[in-house]
């Protein structure tokens, strides 16, 4: 019995071997596009230590690259967005290869859902959750690119993070990437790339069943999501219009972020959050946090975006905010 005992295993051993190194690791680079402008980094992996950043770039692009809400399709000439991806590469002195790329929450339907258990094949699974958000996007689900991620639930239940996209904006990209040798390994959306990159933090102040959210302020949306314990049981993306959010974001994100919480202690059985972290591009972060400790939020904090990066990465703080969604794709979920 001993020496069968063994041979399992070393059997198990290999395919967990097998399994380590069959698994894609994340690109080190990543795009964030958005209507008018996209950024890029790099990062390079060392053996020992964190993760350094090699390089960077922001370009505006002067053509539309994504749509403006998830009701819109994109426009504007694709020859002319390959060659401002094009400069982007060479400013950042990257080489095309295999890259993950970051879209603004607003172009997809991000929804929450939890099943009380799990199906027995993953085919199940995933006829399961198109059958449930069939009718929650503004067209017809063929013209949907659709991603799921399964999260730990409660018991026997699992929690999906369900993305929805047109098809018309992912192919838009990968068409404008193409030419220049650049294959799209991850298409995803900028706040679960931002909850990546916040994760040690998030999980540090919701640890013992507590709670802790995480809010990116964009233009053009919010986006708020909560962790009890570690665990996602909130997310939730608020489209403005940019001039809006510009004008008047801090009352209209009040508004917004009064309405979710209210909604977290009704149904959610919320008794506080221990900490918020803050992600802001249309304001400064001592200007939203004095109109969000009106809702008696008991730590308001920025979010660091270089805390996972070797301490030589030294850039402007504005600057940081703005790379944050990229570098958490760079990072990957296992870093």
């Amino acid at each position: 019995m001993a020496a069968l005992r063994e041979v399992i295993d070393r059997v198990r051993r290999g395919v967990a071997d097998a399994a380590s190194r069959l698994r894609p690791p994340y690109p080190p680079v990543a795009l964030e596009v958005d209507r008018s402008e996209a950024l890029i980094v790099r990062l390079r992996r060392p053996r020992r230590g964190k993760p350094v950043l090699e390089g960077h770039a922001l370009r505006s692009l002067g053509v539309e690259a994504v749509p403006g809400s998830i009701f819109d399709v994109p426009g504007g000439a694709l020859p002319e967005l390959t060659q401002r991806f094009r400069e982007l590469f060479e400013a950042s002195g990257t080489r095309p290869g295999r890259a993950s790329v970051v879209l603004p929450d607003n172009v997809a339907k991000i929804s929450l859902l939890t099943l009380p258990e799990r199906p027995a094949t993953n085919r199940q699974l995933d006829e399961l959750v198109r059958a449930r958000m069939r009718r929650s996007v503004p067209f017809r689900l063929d013209e949907a690119a659709l991603s799921y991620q399964l999260l730990p639930g409660e018991g026997r239940q699992i929690s999906l993070l369900v993305l929805l996209a047109r098809r018309a904006v992912v192919e838009r990209l990968e068409q404008a990437l193409a030419p220049l040798g650049v294959r799209v390994g991850l298409i995803d959306i900028s706040t679960s790339n931002l909850l990546n990159l916040c994760r040690a933090r998030l999980d540090a102040a919701s640890a013992g069943g507590r709670d802790a959210a995480l809010l990116n302020c964009a233009p053009g949306y919010f986006s708020l999501v909560i962790v009890r314990g570690g665990r996602l049981i909130f997310f939730r993306c608020k489209s403005v219009g940019e001039e809006a959010a510009s004008a008047n974001g801090n009352g209209v994100l009040a508004r917004e972020m009064a309405g979710s919480l209210s909604y977290y202690r009704e149904k959610l059985g919320g008794r506080g959050l221990t900490t918020l972290l803050v992600r802001s591009l249309i304001g400064s972060h001592e200007e939203i946090a004095r109109k969000l400790q009106q809702l008696e939020l008991a730590s308001v904090e920025p979010v660091r975006a270089t805390d996972d990066l070797d301490p030589g990465a030294r850039l402007d703080p504005e600057l940081a905010l703005r790379l944050a969604p990229a570098l958490g794709a760079a990072l990957g979920r296992a870093h």
